[in-house]
């Protein structure tokens, strides 16, 4: 009980730095409304709207064609273009700038005096900083789509949460390499700078594989991108969300789709888990 109620200590600790007024506030505004417009746009429901084509399917349409949508509504490259980004900024404030001024400033030395194990004070601070962003955002989201396509969500409800796990497997592996720069550096500033480099580069380095797979006509680079971002391999299953052209390339079954939804998280754990291995046995402060 008494490490339950110090580990709860560290995680309020840790939620009071990482949610400073009124920053989260600001995302979260954005964040909301602009997931609202695109979802708005896309179903083409809302107060006196016309029901269009995808508002159609997603109320009358085959249970694949509704899936399609889906994918491409919450795991499509969109929600990599709006959503990731989000999550990006978040994950850069909390883990490469917080953390890494605690680590700069020495103020991470009063939080290992606790008496807890290394790992499960970084658990805490992973879960402020990350963990509670994952669920709000995937609060929002929800409840948006719920709100403009209320049987669609219902019916489909596992499907949704699949599609999500798709999209944010992503932002887990920036978590885990940003960690490991801010452990390395132990410097806000550098760890801040450093990984929005990363983050950055590795968004372009899949939408060059993508690319490379149309000029090639190969499906090896559309592979590997789709390790990275697993929403790839089911928008390729339903052939929605890609050109047409690149599309065609590649068509895994849903078994595959689960498969590289499996590797992109298994490849953001290995990093997690390097981070922590290098924090609990190699940090020196």
């Amino acid at each position: 009980m008494g490490k339950a109620r110090t580990f709860l200590e560290v995680f309020a600790s840790a939620l009071n730095e990482d949610f400073r007024f009124p920053a989260l506030e600001i995302i979260v505004s954005i964040h909301t409304v602009g997931i609202f417009i695109i979802l708005w746009v896309s179903t083409g429901s809302g107060p006196g709207a016309q029901p269009g084509l995808v508002f159609q399917i997603l109320q009358r349409g085959s249970p694949e064609a509704v899936k399609a949508i889906i994918v491409s509504s919450l795991a499509g490259l969109w929600s990599f273009v709006f959503t990731s980004p989000i999550f990006g900024m978040l994950i850069l404030k909390n883990i490469a700038y917080s953390l890494g001024n605690d680590l700069e400033r020495g103020v991470i030395q009063n939080v290992l005096s606790y008496p807890l194990k290394r790992r499960y004070i970084l658990t805490a601070k992973l879960l402020s900083s990350v963990g509670v962003v994952y669920m709000l955002m995937l609060g929002i989201q929800i409840f948006e789509l719920f709100i403009l396509v209320p049987d669609t969500v219902s019916q489909n409800i596992g499907f949704v949460l699949l599609t999500f796990m798709a999209a944010l497997s992503y932002p887990l592996l920036v978590t885990g390499l940003v960690l490991l720069l801010t452990l390395l550096f132990k410097r806000g500033s550098i760890a801040l700078f450093t990984g929005i480099g990363l983050y950055f580069s590795i968004s372009v380095v899949m939408l060059l594989l993508i690319t490379m797979a149309g000029v090639t006509s190969s499906d090896i680079p559309l592979k590997i991108a789709a390790i990275l971002f697993p929403g790839i391999a089911l928008g390729s299953h339903y052939q929605y969300g890609l050109d047409p052209s690149i599309s065609k390339l590649w068509t895994p079954s849903f078994d595959e789709s689960l498969f590289y939804i499996g590797a992109g998280y298994a490849l953001a754990f290995f990093v997690l888990a390097m981070g922590y291995l290098y924090f609990e046995r190699r940090l020196e402060i």
